[in-house]
C-alpha cells in the first residue's frame, strides 16, 4: 500500500470524519445553511481530520498517558471546534448546535465501538481498505438509522423551544459518556464485551436526546391545546356580547314603536321614526361579499366593531374566495380581524381603524390587511411577537394563518411602518377545468 493511499484511508476513515459527518447529518436537514457553507466546512474539517491524526502519530499512547482523566479531557478540543463549526456554517442558536453535538458525539462514537468489534472479529487492520469499506458501511447504517429517528425535529422545529438547562445537562452527561467513560480495552479478555457495553451507553445517550424532544412535543401540544381553548374563550366572549347587542337593538326597536301609537306630535314622530330607521340599519349595514361563510364572519366582527367604536371598512368579492374551504375561510379571516381589533381596541377613538380589501392578479388572489399600530411590534423569522403577559395563550393566530396560506401554496407578508401593521397575503387561485 502506497504513503498516500494509506493516508487517506486514515483520513476518510478516521474518527474526526465520522464525526464531521454526523454533525453534518444532525444540521443539514435541520437548518439553514449560511453564506460559503462548503468553504467553512472544509476548512473547519481537514485541519481537525489533520491535526488528529498527527496527534496520534506523535503520541500513540496518548499526549498525557500518566494522568489518563487529563488525557481524555483533551477530546474536548475537537469537539468544541466541531460546535464552533456548526455555528459558523449554519443558521442555528447556541442551543441548538449544543443539541446536534451532543447528538452527533454519541452517535460516532456508537459507531466507533461496533467498528472496534468487528475488526477485532475480523482480523484487518484499522487503516485498510476493509476498514475503509466497514467503516463506510457502518456509517450508512447507523447515521442512516439516526436520521429516520430524528427526522421529525430535523425536518419541523418550527415551536420546538429545548429547554436550555436540560440540554445543557444531556449535553454534559453525553460527554461523561463518550470521553471518560469510553475507554479502549484493547488486550482485555472480555473486549467485545467491553465495547457492546459502551455502545449500549451511547444508544442511551441517544434516548435520552429523544426523551428531551419528546417531552418539548408534548409541552408544545398542551400549549397549542391552551392556545385553542384560550381563543374559543374569546370568540364566546365576542359572541355573546354580539348577542347581547343585538337583544338591545330588538328592545329599543320594540319600545320605541310601542312609543309612536302614543305620540301625537309629529316632530317627536319623525324622531322617534329616524332611531328605528338607523336601527334598522344598523343590521342592514352589513357587508355582502357573495361568500356566505365570509359574510357571515364579518357580520359577527362589526357588531363587536360598532359596539367598541372600531371602523371596519371592508372590499372584497367573495365569490373568489369560493374555492377555499369554510372552515380554512373562518380560521384565516377570523384570527386576521380578531388580532386587529386587539390592536386597536384600546386606541384612541380616531385610531380605531381597521380596513380590510382584497383583488385579483393575475391568477393570484390578494388579501390585505391594515389596521392602526400604536406600539412597537417585535419580529422573529418574519412573525410578530406577542405583546401580551400570559404569552402561552397568544401568538397562536399567526401561526394558524401562515399553515391555511401555506397549505394553499400561498405566501404572506408582515410590515409595521408609520404606524401602521399590514399583513399581505397572496394565494394562487386554482385553475378551472
Amino acid at each position: 500500500m502506497s504513503f498516500w493511499t494509506e493516508e487517506l484511508l486514515r483520513l476518510f476513515g478516521g474518527a474526526m470524519f465520522q464525526l464531521a459527518l454526523a454533525m453534518h447529518l444532525f444540521a443539514c436537514p435541520t437548518f439553514k445553511r449560511r453564506r460559503h457553507f462548503w468553504l467553512c466546512s472544509v476548512l473547519f474539517a481537514l485541519p481537525a481530520m489533520a491535526a488528529f491524526e498527527v496527534s496520534l502519530r506523535l503520541f500513540p499512547a496518548g499526549v498525557l498517558p500518566d494522568v489518563p482523566f487529563l488525557d481524555r479531557s483533551l477530546l474536548l478540543i475537537p469537539m468544541a471546534w466541531f460546535y464552533l463549526m456548526l455555528l459558523c456554517c449554519y443558521e442555528c442558536t447556541p442551543r441548538e448546535a449544543l443539541f446536534s453535538a451532543s447528538c452527533s458525539m454519541a452517535l460516532q462514537n456508537g459507531l466507533f465501538n461496533i467498528f472496534w468489534i468487528i475488526m477485532r472479529a475480523s482480523g484487518f487492520g484499522e487503516y485498510s481498505p476493509a476498514a475503509l469499506a466497514v467503516s463506510w458501511a457502518l456509517m450508512v447504517l447507523l447515521y442512516g438509522t439516526a436520521l429516520l429517528v430524528f427526522h421529525q425535529w430535523m425536518l419541523d422545529r418550527e415551536g420546538h423551544t429545548l429547554p436550555r438547562y436540560r440540554v445543557i445537562q444531556n449535553a454534559v452527561i453525553i460527554l461523561l459518556v463518550v470521553i471518560f467513560f469510553n475507554r479502549r480495552a484493547d488486550g482485555s479478555a472480555y473486549e467485545n464485551y467491553v465495547y457492546a457495553a459502551y455502545f449500549i451507553a451511547d444508544v442511551l445517550a441517544l434516548l435520552l436526546q429523544m426523551s428531551l424532544l419528546h417531552e418539548t412535543d408534548l409541552a408544545l401540544k398542551n400549549e397549542i391545546i391552551a392556545q385553542l381553548l384560550a381563543s374559543e374563550q374569546k370568540k364566546q366572549q365576542m359572541t355573546t356580547e354580539n348577542i347581547e347587542l343585538i337583544n338591545r337593538k330588538c328592545h329599543d326597536l320594540r319600545h320605541q314603536i310601542k312609543a309612536l301609537r302614543h305620540i301625537s306630535s309629529e316632530d317627536e314622530r319623525n324622531a322617534y321614526i329616524r332611531q328605528v330607521g338607523d336601527a334598522v340599519l344598523f343590521f342592514e349595514s352589513a357587508v355582502k361579499t357573495g361568500n356566505q361563510t365570509l359574510d357571515l364572519i364579518l357580520m359577527e366582527k362589526q357588531l363587536y366593531c360598532k359596539e367598541h367604536g372600531i371602523t371596519l371598512t371592508c372590499v372584497c368579492d367573495g365569490a373568489e374566495l369560493d374555492w377555499m374551504e369554510a372552515a380554512d375561510l373562518y380560521a384565516l379571516f377570523g384570527n386576521a380581524l380578531e388580532n386587529a381589533i386587539e390592536s386597536v381596541r384600546e386606541e384612541a377613538p380616531e385610531n380605531r381603524v381597521i380596513s380590510f380589501r382584497s383583488g385579483q392578479r393575475v391568477g393570484f388572489l390578494s388579501l390585505h390587511f391594515e389596521n392602526y399600530l400604536g406600539h412597537d411590534l417585535a419580529m422573529r423569522d418574519g412573525m410578530p411577537l406577542t405583546t401580551k403577559d400570559d404569552r402561552q395563550y397568544h401568538g397562536f393566530g399567526m401561526l394558524s394563518i401562515r399553515h391555511i396560506v401555506e397549505k394553499y401554496g400561498g405566501t404572506m407578508s408582515i410590515r409595521t411602518d408609520r404606524n401602521l401593521f399590514r399583513l399581505d397575503i397572496l394565494l394562487p387561485c386554482p385553475r378551472e377545468a
